[in-house]
């Protein structure tokens, strides 16, 4: 299993649905999966401050675990076929099958890591490609250092 970070939720303008993109821990492959609206908004809400006086149904979930002395360790992305992920959410050592957007939302309110399975990971995982907002590679600045000493001014008249 590799770790995942969330990068962002956001709408696929073709598909018009909100799709969350995620990101290797240790690594460059990220994984997009495309949800509801309703699950899109359930994993911005883990990312925002919890509101104590109306816990949505992930905060409602994860207080049950607790309130009966369990655990949630982690939430396990452990399939994919045709376009559909499939989940697991790790309580007390246990696996509990879950949609991947409601494992990944209650593992955010956790504080908890979210996982892929190897394989899953080498068959969806993708390197994005760099977008001129990022910063140059360390290979990028030493191809201009090279470029910089070898370049004589008279190549320029």
């Amino acid at each position: 299993m590799r770790e995942l970070s969330v990068v962002e939720v956001r709408l696929d303008a073709e598909a018009a649905s909100p799709m969350l993109i995620l990101k290797e821990v240790d690594g460059k492959r990220q994984v997009a999966i495309w949800m509801t609206a309703a699950a899109a908004s359930g994993i911005l809400g883990a990312l925002q401050e919890p509101d104590p006086d109306h816990p949505s149904s992930h905060e409602l979930i994860l207080a049950l675990i607790e309130s009966f002395g369990g655990e949630v360790s982690v939430a396990h992305i452990v399939g994919h076929q045709e376009g559909v992920f499939y989940a697991e959410l790790i309580v007390d050592g246990r696996p509990v099958n879950a949609r991947p957007s409601d494992a990944i939302a209650v593992a955010l309110r956790a504080g908890v890591p979210i996982k892929i399975a190897e394989g899953v990971l080498d068959a969806v995982g993708v390197v994005p490609e760099p977008t001129e907002d990022e910063p140059p590679s360390e290979d990028q600045v030493e191809q201009f250092r090279q470029f910089l000493d070898s370049v004589n001014p008279d190549d320029f008249e």
